[in-house]
């Protein structure tokens, strides 16, 4: 009989970046007492375009995969923002994540520092945000996970509103680029690389994408690993993926097997 399933949290905290109130949701293992010291490392699982912080609980079953482990899950509510601080500074979902999501966690769970014990994950443009946050946030996050992560997110011409202008933006876009970020970080010792496990679905329009950022890694020497399986880019899927990659993330953040009822 696996450990009872951690009660999904629905909380609240004040964004100084985004200048109003976030909502969040949460697991806390199940075996955390109040006040008792324990600690515990922390998993920050970012949504999809149109998604948002109920999205990952609601449509996978990952609060019973995690209560096998004495993780701190953070689902936060990005919009649709990419996880970027957008190119006319209008809106700070980058800072939010990386400042005041951050702050809140530690002040209000049994959370380890961030840094070794940390780690983020995502599916489509959370696959992206969580990639880029890691490698741009290497003393946050020790290893990062992208499901079919939109790395095409930018597009190649026009303007976007978060990424702005095309032609305008140059500078701006190649630093939001997790090859440019991968690279700046191999000027670092190894143990300051973030780990990046991929992977994307057989029958996923962001394959190809996928399979070039792997590529790119490949020839750069960065460490990540990639995987491909059948499916779309669906939740189905991401479950599944997500559920795969559980026991090398958890491994990787030092996250402790829960003990069993019965």
């Amino acid at each position: 009989m696996l450990t009872s399933k951690p009660a999904l949290l629905e909380r609240t905290y004040e964004s100084i970046s985004l200048r109003r109130t976030q909502p969040y949701s949460c697991y806390i293992p199940s075996v955390s007492i109040p006040d008792s010291g324990a600690r515990y490392p922390v998993l920050i699982m970012l949504h999809g375009f149109g998604g948002d912080h109920t999205s990952w609980p609601n449509s996978t079953r990952v609060g019973c995969y995690l209560a096998d482990y004495g993780i701190v899950t953070v689902f936060p509510n990005g919009y649709n923002g990419w996880y970027e601080n957008g190119y006319d500074d209008g809106a700070r979902y980058e800072d939010d994540i990386a400042v005041d999501l951050v702050r809140e966690i530690m002040r209000s769970a049994p959370a380890m520092a961030p840094g070794r014990n940390w780690a983020i994950c995502g599916m489509s443009m959370g696959g992206y945000g969580a990639v880029r946050l890691a490698l741009k946030y290497p003393r946050l996050f020790s290893c990062a996970v992208s499901h079919g992560g939109a790395f095409d997110g930018m597009p190649r011409s026009g303007i976007h509103p978060v990424f702005g202008d095309a032609e305008c933006e140059i500078g701006f876009r190649r630093e939001q680029s997790p090859i440019w970020l991968a690279e700046q970080l191999l000027c670092r010792f190894p143990n300051q690389r973030p780990f990046l496990f991929l992977d994307c679905a057989l029958s996923d329009p962001l394959l190809e994408i996928s399979r070039s950022l792997s590529g790119h890694l490949k020839f750069l020497g960065y460490p990540h690993t990639y995987s491909e399986s059948v499916g779309h880019h669906t939740w189905p899927y991401w479950n599944r993926a997500f559920r795969t990659v559980l026991p090398s993330v958890a491994a990787h953040i030092g996250a402790q097997r829960l003990a069993k009822n019965g």
